[in-house]
């Protein structure tokens, strides 16, 4: 009696089961840990400087669209905080608040990033936010010294 010949796989077989199972589990992780929010932008690093020449008074300046508005809080000696808008000293909230108004008049919607020192009251700090969102400004951001 003769016995069957055994047949022997020719050639590499694959085993596709275990890869799509790897391929599908990276799939899943990289989904779940992507983020679809959108990143928050830098604070500008340098001042922009104005043009260097002579300047004549009958030239007409437009206004400046911002790309953000930057509010810095920073404690005096005396205790009582001083507020910076882009550069500029402003007093109150109130005038503050107008400022913004203004802004927000003119169909312009820039983010507002608050700054506040380290050593400044964090109640004062929510209240430049509370008057940037009153003003009518959908994104504040507020950022932090090292």
């Amino acid at each position: 009696m003769r016995l069957p010949k055994q047949v022997r796989p020719s050639g590499f077989d694959l085993q596709m089961t275990s890869m799509i199972d790897v391929v599908f589990l990276l799939l899943v992780f990289f989904l779940w840990t992507s983020s679809f929010d959108e990143p928050e932008f830098d604070l500008v690093s340098a001042l922009s400087l104005p043009p260097v020449g002579n300047a004549s008074s009958t030239v007409e300046t437009t206004p400046v669209m911002f790309d953000e508005i930057v509010v810095r809080i920073m404690q005096e000696v005396s205790g009582i905080p001083k507020i910076r808008f882009n550069g500029t000293s402003i007093e109150t909230l109130e005038i503050l608040n107008t400022r913004l108004q203004t802004i927000v008049a003119v169909g312009a919607q820039p983010s507002v990033i608050i700054h506040p020192d380290s050593t400044v009251a964090m109640e004062t700090a929510i209240a430049v936010y509370d008057v940037a969102r009153k003003a009518g400004f959908d994104r504040v951001l507020f950022t932090v010294s090292q």
